[in-house]
């Protein structure tokens, strides 16, 4: 090493780095006078503006720093921007990607002077969980070591579910809900200014866990049914992709992608950018062309599957949920995962559920019966159904008439999930409950 020319290179940095101060010196000078000429705090930000100004510079770069670092550098200068506009910024504050969150709501649980309510709104198991759960757990066993803290890696029960699934125990995940295994891939792959791709009309979280991390939302373009495909998803590709969200049956849709099209993806996509596969309505589906297993993490290192306990095996009160993917993978989930963030009834429970297949297998029974029950219904009053997988019906219809619906079953102690967050407010997401439910709903529609 000759230390005289390292010096002499750094001190050439040096100079480099007073005169991009200097630069940015006058680029603060300029943003603050735009600031003025702004009418109002709510018009500072202008992400299409934002947009154009990341084209031109990655078009330009001749840089060898690679074009995320690039995008990254330059969405922190438009936050730093964003607040010399301010001008009476807030004392206590926060990220401006976190001041854009809508803090999610969920589906309705109750109404106002109603009792025994008709709840279809949250895509739960109607059926409850299965009967061995409740017979083998009594309040004063399942609180007898309640003064302890659960197993700090779930290992009883990765153990039970590598077992059911033929996988390696080592390879999974426990997180409280499904939610907060895909909260673990953005904390783990994504820094400020990367960018996140999900749908269009995807699950709500993912646009949140985008804005939690400081991430981009690239929304992928659905088709006239709603459905995402192959060149939709790697078109909105870019160097700065670090995740792709895939909900897979899609909520609140419905729509999914066969086993073919998500090995396209993978097999095209790059290698490092991790897609997250989220499976929590997997053990519905029975269509042939559909995969519910988790071969794919044998074949790929960059995918993550989740799953929940929180809808086919009815235990959504005790927030639990796992994901599998590959060693490397999940070394660095583990990484960002807190300790003791799963309790130990809902480890001991889900154990006793995954031990039922026979029931598991009756609720996907019932739940398609009573669904291609319910959907022949809805066609006969002419309510349209768009075709979905799951445990719910998607009806579209104008946004009207989707609002009278709502508001009509509404007072018929009937909750079912209108989808105006999720920009659709033409349409409805109900869930599939017993079969007496449905025909309630039935019963109530027919009075419209």
């Amino acid at each position: 090493m000759d230390i005289k020319q390292l010096d002499v290179l750094r001190n050439n940095v040096n100079d480099l780095d007073d005169k991009i101060l200097d630069l940015l010196r006058e680029r603060a000078e300029i943003v603050t006078e735009i600031g003025k000429q702004k009418k109002s705090i709510s018009n500072i930000v202008d992400y299409d503006r934002e947009q154009k100004v990341l084209d031109r510079i990655l078009q330009n770069t001749k840089a060898k720093y690679s074009k995320d670092s690039i995008v990254r550098i330059w969405r922190e200068i438009f936050q730093a921007s964003t607040k010399l506009q301010e001008i009476d910024r807030p004392t206590i504050d926060t990220k401006r990607s976190i001041n854009l969150i809508n803090i999610y709501k969920g589906g309705k649980s109750s109404l106002k002077g109603k009792d025994n309510v008709i709840k279809l709104s949250s895509n739960e198991n109607s059926y409850g969980p299965s009967p061995k759960v409740l017979e083998k757990k009594n309040i004063k066993e399942a609180l007898s070591n309640s003064h302890r803290y659960p197993n700090i890696d779930g290992a009883q029960l990765r153990d039970k579910l590598a077992s059911v699934h033929n996988i390696n125990a080592n390879q999974i995940v426990l997180g409280c809900g499904s939610d907060e295994t895909l909260l673990f891939a953005a904390l783990a792959f994504c820094q400020d200014g990367d960018e996140i791709i999900h749908a269009e009309h995807g699950f709500e979280m993912y646009s949140i866990i985008a804005k939690i991390v400081g991430a981009t939302s690239k929304l992928i373009k659905e088709d006239q049914n709603y459905k995402v495909t192959v060149n939709s998803i790697l078109d909105q590709v870019s160097p700065s992709t670090k995740i792709i969200y895939l909900a897979n049956p899609n909520n609140p849709t419905g729509t999914y992608l066969a086993r073919s099209e998500i090995n396209e993806i993978l097999n095209k996509l790059p290698k490092n950018i991790i897609m997250v596969l989220d499976g929590a309505y997997a053990e519905y589906v029975t269509k042939e062309d559909y995969d519910n297993g988790f071969s794919l993490v044998d074949q790929f290192e960059n995918i993550i599957l989740t799953r929940t306990f929180s809808k086919a095996y009815g235990l959504a009160g005790l927030r639990l949920g796992w994901c599998y993917t590959s060693k490397k993978v999940a070394t660095i989930l583990n990484k960002v995962k807190g300790p003791f963030n799963t309790q130990s009834l809902s480890q001991e429970m889900a154990i006793i559920a995954l031990e039922d297949k026979e029931y598991l297998d009756q609720i996907v029974k019932n739940n398609q019966e009573v669904k291609d029950w319910f959907e022949s219904e809805l066609k006969k009053i002419n309510i349209k159904t768009n075709p979905s997988e799951g445990n719910f019906t998607f009806v579209e219809m104008t946004k009207e008439e989707a609002k009278n619906i709502s508001t009509h079953l509404a007072n018929m102690g009937i909750i079912v999930r209108e989808l105006d967050s999720y920009g659709l407010p033409n349409c409805l997401r109900i869930t599939v409950g017993t079969k007496k439910e449905m025909e309630a709903t039935i019963h109530a529609l027919k009075q419209i």
